[in-house]
This record gives structure tokens, C-alpha cells and sequence, in this order.
């Protein structure tokens, strides 16, 4: 359960210029990729996955508005594989309601609003391919829906609901969602990967992870694994260097910050495929152990900026490459304790026909949206 630009066999499901304005929902990930994945409206063949979404987690530009359709993207997980042409029956239905997120249960019927209106089909939609996933920040779009019947934007909370409507139940190994997941709202500040460690002379990817079972916030210490380097060993240093620095996304090139996302060509055409993701503000080092890794904690005492980010990034010393003598790791985007999502949000699977989920709603939980107005 967890874990296209499409093209439509009818008029309803355009491949074209998107609508005349749009916003992001969770707002904060429209530059970032989610940290799960869904399964439906695509990867099962046949279900229903309910979505509400209350009112303080939509951005203030819908005020007024209507929604005319949406869009749901592909996660951008490391390693993430090619994703193939796929056909789904889909219907979406929306409405607003008082009821919020934590009211959602697994009586679907008891979900719907009022005002319920079906948006968009049953109708087949073919999905296209997207790529393996490389050094991109966001993954591709799956799917766009322009709506046939728009949604106004009124008090309350969104509620939408996707069905797939191909009996029986088939489930794809790939065409998984792009979604959060701050689990029970807990709201422990939030990680993602961007890049895919790719930077390396070696046969397996330089991976940095995090390396706690919550996530950053002050108070805390933030904690990191990196995989991938060579062992240290007589002969090898097996040194390895990590840097990390604030807001990566918006401190412009310079000395120390090539630019979020930036190739390293600029500094060795050897490292064009290479990839920057982090101020280098502060950096600490240390040795590999027989395995190639290396554990480090950073203590972060006092109290800090919610929601403040922060880029990190490590290498190693590759004394095989001519040039700058590194192998560079993916990079990680920390947003520390206060992500803003709560328990403003939630979902429900109700795989096949059920009428009543096998599993309680998952508070905290949504796909990442594009919504069109």
C-alpha cells in the first residue's frame, strides 16, 4: 500500500500547457520529493484512496479559486527504477466539508461530503513512461487531470477520492505516488534525499542516509550514515568529508555554495555528471570502518527556527581521479521539527470493492498535489 506528462484516450486528460495558475499541497514540497509512496490511484488496478485535507494546509492563493484539475507526481527515491506505459479506469470525486482529517474513518460512504461531485470520468487514461530516477529534486509528473466538472473552493476541508476501476485486483511493481507521511502527525522534523550518489569510481553508489529512527530537531542530534567508500586499510585513508550549510536551496552560487543542484563540472569538467546540494558552511571528517561506512552525530543543543533547512553532503578522497580527488555522495535536505502538516491531513485505502478499510486512516498522511485553478 505504501511505499507521467499522460496521455488520454480522451479529451478529459490534457498532455498540454498546464492551467493559468497552480499550488503545491503540502506547500513546502513543490521544490522537494515526498519521504513515501502511495500505491494507488495507480500501482493497484482496482480501489479507492480517500484524501482530506483540512483547510489551514491549503495554500491561501485558493482562496476564492476553483480547482480544475490536478496533477500527482512519481517519488524520487534513490535507486527509483524506469516506470512503463500503464492504462487505468479512473474516476476522481471532491468536495468540502467541516469534518476534519482526524475524523476520517474506514466507513467510506461515512467520508463522503455533502456535496460530493464527481470531477473527472470513469474513464481510461492512459499513463506514460518516465525515466530511472537521477539527480532531480522532484520526480516527473504521472499523471495531470483536468476536471470536467471544476471544484469551487469553499470553507472547509478537501476531500478527494480516486478509483480505480480495472477488476480484479492487479498490482504493478512499479507507478508508486509521491506522498508524506508524518506519521500519527508526529511532527518530528522531516529528510529527504536529493541526488542518487552516482559521483563514485566504485561499483555501488556513495550513499548518505539518515541515521535515526526520528527526525531532525533542535534539541536533538543529527545523525548520518554514508556508505560506499572504500575501507580504511593499509594503503587507504579511507577518509571521508561532510559539509553542511543553511537554506540550499536559496543561498546563491559563490565560494562556497555552487548552487543547489549545480553539476561539479564547473570546477572539473571530470565531474560534470557530478552533482552539488549543499553550502559548505561547516564540515567535519573522519575514517571509514572495514565496511566502507562511517557513522557521525552532530549535536544540535538549544532551541532553533522551525522549519529551518539545512543541505548536507559528504565525499571521499579518490586518489584515482586526475583532477579533484573526490567521490561525491547524494545530498540530503533536513527540515527541522515543525514541517506544518500535523494532523492536517489523512487517507484511506479501500483496496478492490471494499466498502469499509481493512486498515485505520492514516493521520499525517497524503499524495503530494499539484492543484490547477
Amino acid at each position: 500500500m505504501l511505499r507521467t506528462v499522460p496521455v488520454s484516450l480522451l479529451p478529459l486528460v490534457v498532455a498540454v500547457a498546464p492551467a493559468q495558475s497552480s499550488v503545491v499541497v503540502p506547500a513546502a514540497l513543490e521544490a522537494l520529493p515526498g519521504d513515501a509512496a502511495l500505491s494507488l490511484p495507480l500501482r493497484w488496478s482496482h480501489g479507492v484512496l480517500q484524501v482530506r485535507i483540512d483547510n489551514g494546509l491549503l495554500p491561501a492563493a485558493l482562496t476564492g479559486q476553483t480547482i480544475t484539475g490536478l496533477h500527482l507526481r512519481r517519488p524520487a527515491f534513490l535507486g527509483e527504477p524506469v516506470y512503463p506505459t500503464l492504462q487505468r479506469t479512473l474516476t476522481v470525486r471532491g468536495g468540502f466539508q467541516p469534518a476534519i482529517a482526524a475524523q476520517l474513518s474506514v466507513a467510506r460512504t461515512q467520508n463522503h461530503p455533502a456535496n460530493l461531485s464527481v470531477l473527472f470520468g470513469p474513464a481510461p487514461v492512459a499513463v506514460g513512461a518516465t525515466a530511472a530516477n537521477g539527480a532531480s529534486a522532484v520526480g516527473a509528473d504521472l499523471l495531470h487531470i483536468t476536471f470536467s466538472q471544476p471544484l469551487p473552493v469553499v470553507t472547509g476541508s478537501l476531500f478527494l477520492e480516486f478509483e480505480t476501476g480495472d477488476a480484479p485486483l492487479q498490482i504493478e511493481p512499479t507507478h508508486w505516488v509521491d506522498a508524506v507521511w508524518i506519521e500519527s502527525g508526529i511532527e518530528n522534523g522531516y529528510v529527504v534525499t536529493v541526488g542518487d550518489g552516482s559521483c563514485t569510481t566504485r561499483t555501488e553508489p556513495t550513499e548518505l542516509r539518515w541515521d535515526d529512527t526520528v527526525g531532525p530537531h533542535f534539541g536533538g542530534s543529527l545523525k548520518f550514515v554514508v556508505s560506499g567508500a572504500p575501507p580504511t586499510v593499509a594503503g587507504s585513508s579511507g577518509l571521508v568529508v561532510h559539509w553542511i550549510g543553511i537554506d540550499p536551496q536559496s543561498e546563491p552560487p559563490g565560494p562556497t555554495h555552487l548552487g543547489f543542484g549545480a553539476s561539479i563540472g564547473v570546477a572539473d569538467p571530470a565531474l560534470a555528471a557530478c552533482y552539488w546540494w549543499a553550502p559548505l558552511t561547516v564540515t567535519w571528517g573522519g575514517s571509514t570502518d572495514a565496511a566502507g561506512r562511517i557513522r557521525t552525530s552532530v549535536p544540535l543543543a538549544g532551541p532553533g527556527t522551525l522549519g529551518l533547512r539545512l543541505g548536507v553532503q559528504a565525499a571521499w578522497l579518490d586518489e584515482s581521479r586526475p583532477g579533484l580527488p573526490y567521490s561525491v555522495s547524494n545530498g540530503l535536505v533536513l527540515v527541522m521539527g515543525g514541517f506544518g502538516i500535523g494532523g492536517q491531513c489523512g487517507t484511506v485505502f479501500f483496496p478492490a470493492g471494499a466498502t469499509t478499510s481493512p486498515w485505520l486512516p492514516f493521520l499525517g498522511q497524503m499524495p503530494v498535489l499539484r492543484l490547477d485553478y
